[in-house]
């Protein structure tokens, strides 16, 4: 019988982060690197990369001016100005340099596969369009975090990206000609909630923004 006990950390804060032209950092070349630098372009990141060798994917990206990227080992000063950074180069000694350099520049850091010299984690998500699910277990059981988000990738299927695109759009043409404040839009919106426009975009029906309008309007003015 084991002596260890199970002991639960303390909760991971959840938070959507804008990296929009912040500065981020990838240490490491191979492909698990390469998602990383890729997550980190479609947030709007800066994005530097160091590493003696790297996928043709990421050579690719420096080669069109879309990162900064260094050829060579780690060094010291690698996470200047960032924000965020990960280590992805599978070297224990350069994990903990790393790790080291972050907390004193105040850089959040993720080690990958190492959550002891993890600032954050990266959980299980399930994206459509403007649609963002986030699902964590905080590192305890990622197996059942990976399996819910199979469930939520079931449930919310690739409809809902154009559905919220829709709905963005009429949002905006509600405030631009409804006069007021938000409490006077609000039916507006709540009209636009209930009218069936997923299930009818999921069937393969395309939707206008102006006639889509024009339905919530018709809604609220018939109530």
């Amino acid at each position: 019988m084991s002596d260890s006990q199970y002991v639960a950390r303390p909760a991971y804060y959840p938070v959507f982060v804008d990296l929009t032209d912040r500065r981020t950092v990838v240490i490491g070349g191979g492909k698990v690197a390469e998602r990383k630098v890729e997550t980190l372009l479609s947030c709007g990141a800066s994005v530097r990369v160091v590493s003696p060798c790297v996928t043709d994917a990421i050579q690719a990206r420096a080669d069109a001016g879309e990162i900064e990227l260094h050829l060579r080992c780690y060094e010291e000063g690698d996470l200047a100005g960032a924000c965020m950074a990960y280590c992805a180069c599978g070297v224990p000694s350069v994990n903990s340099l790393c790790h080291e350099e972050a907390r004193r520049v105040g850089c959040l850091m993720n080690v990958v596969d190492v959550p002891s010299e993890c600032d954050f984690i990266v959980p299980s998500i399930v994206s459509r369009g403007p649609l963002t699910i986030a699902v964590s277990t905080s590192g305890t059981a990622p197996t059942e975090a990976k399996s819910i988000r199979r469930s939520l990738e079931q449930q919310f299927d690739d409809s809902w990206a154009d559905y919220l695109e829709l709905m963005g759009q009429v949002r905006l043409l509600v405030k631009e000609r409804i006069e007021g404040s938000d409490e006077t839009r609000r039916p507006y919106y709540e009209a636009a909630s209930a009218a069936g426009w997923r299930e009818r975009i999921a069937s393969g029906e395309t939707i206008e923004p102006e006639d889509a309008y024009r339905q919530a309007c018709s809604m609220v003015e018939a109530r």
